[in-house]
């Protein structure tokens, strides 16, 4: 099986070569996807044997990531495995990610990075790892250990069934996607070092980073569950209206309706709105 590495990469010219080297000893082929960098990531990365690929100007991680794993289908890759260009992973560890997907034993191979820190990661980092993975586990049913990490080996069959549509938050995307799409899911623990010099460049900041994670995950439920996504809120509202209803109807039983008015537009408007929201729950559900 033809194993392609795909390394995206921006400014990153002090780790490049040494990850690239590292890397070539497990794998057939080597892609860079360099994301506009301005420094000498490109020339460094020529010279150590990878394919370039130069996305021009800054298009974001989720764009690079995407290329980049089009790439490697299009050069003939059976297994792709993707790292960063940080050195933040050890390439020594890729026959461990890719050997469940040589034994047939999963198709999604995840490098699980919390077992084994080798440096003390911010604690604001940690934890927002933790949740995210703990939400993926919900979501998905898999048994996740780490559902951030970017060192993974994919079978190229997986690309075929899944399509990512985020532009940046493409590591649980993938994850709740091939998930649903009754891909097997593996973990392997791998060791994850600290970053050589600065901070990376590949993101522009937590809370960022959270900000579109959940607008990934959101738009992945509905996608894949509309029952829930449109049907649970169709039931609150639905449920609530006619408990204010009947409420109303008590009182009007009792004193009359006067002073009432607002309530029982409120009651209409929670009682239409519910409904609408199962029937677009069972239409979305019918176009899945």
């Amino acid at each position: 099986m033809k194993t392609i590495a795909i390394i995206p990469a921006y400014n990153e010219e002090s780790t490049i070569g040494d990850v690239i080297k590292g890397t070539s000893q497990f794998v057939d082929e080597i892609l860079l996807i360099d994301d506009g960098s301005t420094d000498q990531t490109i020339d460094v990365a020529m010279n150590a044997g990878a394919i370039v690929i130069d996305n021009i100007v800054n298009r974001g991680l989720g764009k690079t990531i995407k290329r980049g794993y089009n790439e490697a289908i299009k050069h003939g890759a059976d297994i792709v495995v993707q790292i960063d260009a940080d050195g933040q992973y050890d390439p020594k560890e890729i026959p461990k990610l890719i050997q469940p997907i040589l034994e047939n034993k999963a198709d999604l191979v995840l490098g699980s990075r919390l077992e084994n820190l080798k440096y003390e990661m911010p604690w604001f980092k940690k934890q927002g790892n933790k949740a995210f993975t703990w939400l993926l586990r919900r979501l998905t049913g898999a048994d996740i250990k780490d559902g951030q990490t970017g060192f993974r080996a994919t079978r190229k069959e997986v690309f075929e069934t899944i399509e990512i549509q985020g532009d940046f938050t493409y590591t649980q995307e993938m994850i709740i996607r091939a998930s649903k799409e009754g891909w097997r899911i593996a973990n392997v623990p791998i060791n994850f070092y600290q970053r050589s010099s600065g901070e990376s460049r590949l993101m522009s900041g937590p809370l960022s980073y959270a900000w579109r994670a959940w607008i990934i995950i959101i738009r992945t439920i509905r996608d894949y569950d509309p029952l829930k996504f449109f049907g649970l809120p169709g039931i609150v509202l639905t449920v609530f209206g006619l408990l204010l209803g009947a409420a109303i109807l008590y009182k009007f039983a009792i004193v009359g309706l006067i002073g009432h008015t607002p309530a029982v537009i409120l009651t209409a408007l929670l009682i239409m709105s519910g409904i609408q929201l199962l029937f677009l729950a069972l239409m979305a559900d019918m176009q899945k």
